[in-house]
């Protein structure tokens, strides 16, 4: 009897503390929509895939911004238009980087939770609603990333 109530007690620790996590992720995401405004939609889904890996703060690059839907990474597709670089991710709603709140490009090899090759990684830095942000992408191939850092720079 008593091995089986510390089990008990045991798993009921493990689900109080994910409800409490669970609580907090939906509070932080629901404060940062109700102070950051919506992204644009994206323009143009037909461009080269890549994976989305993150969003996060310029200054504080390891709180991913979790507003709007933006916290799950995945599978994309970004295209840079004349309006600027549409992301169009799997699953979740897309957003455009207008050529305007466009900073720079660079590479770069870790973000919040993801580390690969040097120079691995395509960070966009960007500005929205007065915060920086760095959008992380992961392109299959060299020559993908080298294409889609040229059509930026033009």
């Amino acid at each position: 009897m008593t091995r089986e109530l510390i089990g008990f007690l045991m798993v009921m620790i493990v689900v109080v503390i994910a409800v409490l996590v669970a609580i907090g992720y939906r509070k932080k995401r629901l404060s940062e929509s109700s102070t950051i405004e919506p992204f644009s939609e994206a323009t143009d889904c037909n461009g080269i895939e890549c994976l989305y890996v993150s969003t996060v703060f310029y200054d504080n690059p390891l709180r991913r911004l979790l507003a709007h839907g933006m916290g799950p990474r995945g599978k994309a597709a970004v295209a840079v238009g004349v309006d600027g670089i549409s992301v169009c991710r799997q699953g979740e709603r897309g957003f455009q980087i207008s050529k305007t709140s466009l900073i720079g490009i660079e590479r770069s090899t870790a973000t919040i939770d993801r580390a690969v090759e040097p120079g691995g990684l395509t960070s966009i830095v960007w500005r929205h609603s007065g915060e920086q942000f760095v959008t992380n992408l992961r392109f299959q191939s060299r020559e993908e990333r080298e294409v889609f850092e040229n059509e930026v720079m033009v």
